[in-house]
């Protein structure tokens, strides 16, 4: 942890334990037992580039099942939210295994700095699909595991040992050719997610809780310093997730969809002011920039895991099993 780092608020533990257990629940296709997805709160790119806007309408997912020119029921835009989710998921994986594969062309012509690119923009695609990728640890060690959480006498692997690689040397075509196949196994199998609109909610707040517990206490990019990455790709894909819910939430929980869109804003502004992702080392930071960011991604994630129970009625948290109704039951 940074000497100048202060804790993060921790005004509401159970709330992100919950958070993280139902995404890893949703990860298993497990049912989620003895924990809210919302804990206790009371109820009322993948790249580097911009996350569309919380409640924006252009390039929303159409409804479903409702005839040309009618409104929408509340069913018709749960289906369309899942559908929406999942298109992203789909992106966002292509966009991993398309980096993936430029880092290897680069490293086998020798163009460090080409590769280096191409590293981040991995590493910002897996953050985007990060709250899905924790169901499984196993998997999600291949990809993104940090070389002091590998065990004794096991071989460190996945995203940072290539970015060791790149920064601080190592035999980066030996560690791409194994982080290839296992980018491949994460897309085939995220392909068939299907999240309900809850899970959706709530795994958008986990995309928060984790740059609030893991992200800005400790940077996560051990070799290059640039973990800012995972912090604005990670507020980026929470706020694609939220953005696929917005017209269900907008008609279900108005109150909670506003201030959501307005907690986005404040979020997206003071995640901008760090700086460019790709230059600004994480430790430049400020404390009470730090301090500020850290509770603004708590109160946002809070008011998405209320607005996660709120849709609970389309769904339970968890994704639905190949072949089943996109919404649940």
């Amino acid at each position: 942890m940074h000497a100048d780092t202060p804790p993060p608020n921790r005004s509401a533990p159970r709330h992100r334990t919950c958070l993280r257990a139902a995404a890893t629940a949703a990860g298993l296709g497990l049912a989620l037992t003895g924990c809210s997805a919302a804990g206790p709160v009371a109820a009322p790119s993948p790249t580097a580039g911009a996350a569309p806007a919380y409640g924006a309408t252009a390039g929303a997912a159409p409804s479903y099942g409702a005839p040309a020119g009618a409104t929408p029921t509340t069913s018709d835009l749960a289906l369309a939210a899942t559908q929406a989710f999942r298109v992203d998921v789909q992106t966002t994986t292509a966009a991993l295994s398309g980096a993936v594969g430029a880092l290897q062309a680069d490293v086998a012509r020798g163009d460090t700095a080409a590769a280096r690119s191409d590293e981040l923009s991995a590493q910002a695609a897996f953050d985007g699909v990060r709250a899905l990728e924790a169901g499984n640890p196993v998997n999600a060690s291949t990809l993104d595991q940090l070389a002091t959480d590998v065990p004794a006498g096991q071989t460190f692997g996945g995203l940072h040992a290539v970015e060791r690689d790149l920064w601080a040397g190592g035999p980066a075509a030996a560690d791409l050719a194994s982080l290839a196949p296992q980018v491949t196994a994460a897309q085939f199998l995220l392909s068939h997610l299907r999240l309900t609109p809850e899970a959706i909610g709530v795994v958008a707040a986990d995309e928060l809780g984790w740059v609030v517990d893991d992200a800005l206490p400790a940077d996560q990019e051990q070799y290059s310093g640039l973990g800012l990455v995972d912090v604005a790709a990670s507020v980026a894909a929470a706020q694609q997730a939220a953005a696929a819910l917005a017209p269900l939430a907008d008609r279900v929980a108005p109150q909670l969809a506003a201030t959501a869109a307005a907690q986005f804003t404040t979020l997206e502004a003071r995640t901008a002011a760090l700086g460019s992702p790709r230059q600004v080392p994480e430790s430049t930071v400020p404390r009470a920039v730090r301090r500020a960011l850290s509770q603004q991604l708590d109160a946002t994630a809070s008011t998405l895991a209320g607005l996660a129970a709120a849709l609970s009625a389309f769904g339970t948290v968890g994704p639905t099993p190949y072949g089943a109704s996109d919404v649940g039951s």
